[in-house]
């Protein structure tokens, strides 16, 4: 039996995991989707002082209370970010770390940040200083900002059953956690084997593309890939399980 911490992205919550949780569970898992400080069922705590170390010590705080070790451990989108932050933090604990179409941060970026170095190496600190300015004017009233995703993350509207259902659960993402740095002391997740799922079917090259493209020729690296949209634990739940399960060993 394995032990699975599954871990949301921006604007989402554990609620998104639902029917890969499920899967996992039947094959005899046992299975964690923490909410992140702030969203889900948790965003009446929505506050301007949520960071990404408020988020990476939600989870592992799940760690630590549950008293887990050989832990499967899995980001998706914005989650990328969290899980190298609690791989850093609690690396003996972990048996195996999975990025679904997620960031991979190195020591000082925010997600902010590392999306504007991804798709544009050349970017300059002032511009990603400006970035970062705009988005914290935009979030002054609300300590979030609300998805930008018109398409919602991908979902195809005539799936309506999930489209509707997703759209119904988003919330608002804490700024700070999209604009903080992450600090790494001991190489994030590195020196743990590691698992990139690209999810491929986007309207746009995403930062995920250059980033798996990037990790293809790197020895340390698995890589996969799922034919869907973004959210792909909503929209390939059995596809997504299945590389899950890859990742466990079974």
């Amino acid at each position: 039996m394995a032990c699975f911490v599954l871990v949301h992205g921006a604007w989402h919550g554990g609620w998104c995991w639902r029917d890969v949780r499920t899967i996992l569970r039947d094959n005899g898992h046992e299975v964690f989707t923490p909410t992140l400080t702030g969203l889900g069922e948790r965003s009446h705590l929505m506050s301007p002082e949520i960071d990404m170390n408020t988020h990476i010590q939600d989870i592992v705080n799940v760690i630590a209370w549950e008293e887990m070790s050989d832990v499967i451990l899995v980001g998706h989108s914005y989650g990328g970010n969290v899980i190298t932050g609690v791989a850093d933090r609690v690396k003996d604990r972990l048996r195996h770390v999975v990025y679904l179409d997620a960031f991979v941060p190195e020591d000082g970026e925010s997600p902010a940040s590392g999306m504007m170095k991804i798709l544009n190496p050349e970017v300059t600190d002032a511009e990603i200083e400006a970035n970062i300015a705009t988005r914290r004017a935009a979030a002054d009233e609300l300590g979030g900002s609300h998805t930008h995703y018109t398409n919602l993350f991908d979902i195809p509207e005539d799936r309506p059953e999930l489209y509707d259902w997703v759209k119904r659960r988003i919330t608002t993402h804490p700024v700070r956690a999209q604009v903080s740095p992450i600090r790494l002391s001991n190489g994030g997740s590195d020196g743990l084997p590691r698992t990139y799922i690209l999810c491929t079917e986007r309207p746009d090259r995403t930062a995920f593309m250059v980033l798996a493209e990037q990790l293809k020729t790197d020895p340390g690296w698995t890589s996969r890939e799922l034919a869907t949209g973004h959210d792909a634990m909503v929209t390939m739940p059995e596809e997504t399980a299945a590389l899950l399960l890859e990742a466990a060993g079974d």
